[in-house]
């Protein structure tokens, strides 16, 4: 009788070790677990500023590990990148939803929240090194002028539109628990791949506009283009730029588009 309950107890342990379901879960990366120098603010009071400005339009504190100013070309929420090479290796794509699909189940918070703050550092160290503006009909020296103010102004004023937080960790661990497509299946296995991570959550903010101080007076060609509101081009760029004439050492810089301002850079467990 001994030896059949011990059988037993045996089998039941058995029977619930192989039903013990493994589950996925995430864990915030600290700035030393990851190659975060491409992400770094020259300027410690600017990070910050944007999170004071965050908390005080969304009502939470976001904490996030990344700033997605200048590489919001490069990583967009649900990729896969690795570590140090930061080399994006799977997007949602590989899922086989399209982002309108998967945007139905984020965890999504958005704010209308005009807040305002003083950039003490080059407008540059947000905008990215290779930003250019380029006045249509506008000839070398104007459009010359426009970019050597921007890169001499000592500071900017930033104000932003609306805030949108989104989180998709809940809906990918669903979408990931029943994905049997080759690609999905590849995702995943990045994903647990202990040297990857991914951007599980981004804040961004809509309609920048910055005013710029100049350190010369602006040319009077320059004052008349000015004052006509022109749009303006950037290569690569799918936003709409608008340059707005303030006085003979100030002007502002509108951006009508949607920009990562954070993010969150988790890694995957089995727990």
């Amino acid at each position: 009788m001994k030896k059949i309950m011990i059988a037993f107890i045996v089998a039941v342990c058995f029977c619930q070790c192989r039903e013990k379901k493994e589950k996925l879960g995430f864990i915030l990366l600290t700035a030393g677990e990851f190659n975060s120098k491409p992400f770094e603010l020259p300027v410690r009071e600017n990070i910050d500023s944007l999170k004071k400005a965050h908390d005080n339009c969304m009502g939470f504190a976001f904490d996030a590990n990344a700033s997605l100013v200048q590489s919001k070309d490069s990583f967009r929420i649900g990729s896969i990148i690795n570590r140090s090479s930061l080399k994006v290796l799977n997007t949602l794509g590989s899922l086989g939803l399209s982002m309108n699909q998967m945007a139905t189940n984020f965890n999504i918070i958005a704010n209308p929240c005009y807040e305002k703050m003083l950039l003490d550092i080059p407008l540059k160290s947000i905008l990215g090194e290779h930003f250019n503006l380029q006045v249509p009909n506008a000839n070398a020296a104007i459009n010359k002028e426009i970019n050597e103010a921007i890169d001499a102004s000592p500071d900017a004023e930033m104000q932003t539109g609306s805030w949108y937080y989104l989180d998709m960790q809940d809906v990918l661990v669903k979408i990931l628990d029943t994905i049997k497509t080759a690609e999905g299946l590849a995702y995943k296995k990045n994903l647990l791949d202990s040297t990857n991570m991914i951007l599980m959550a981004e804040e961004n903010v809509s309609d920048v506009s910055f005013i710029i101080n100049t350190v010369k007076e602006i040319s009077a060609p320059l004052q008349a283009l000015l004052q006509t509101k022109p749009y303006v081009t950037q290569a690569n760029s799918p936003v709409s730029i608008k340059i707005v004439y303030i006085n003979s050492n100030k002007f502002q810089i509108i951006i009508n588009g949607y920009f990562p301002a954070a993010g969150k850079l988790m890694k995957a467990v089995i727990i």
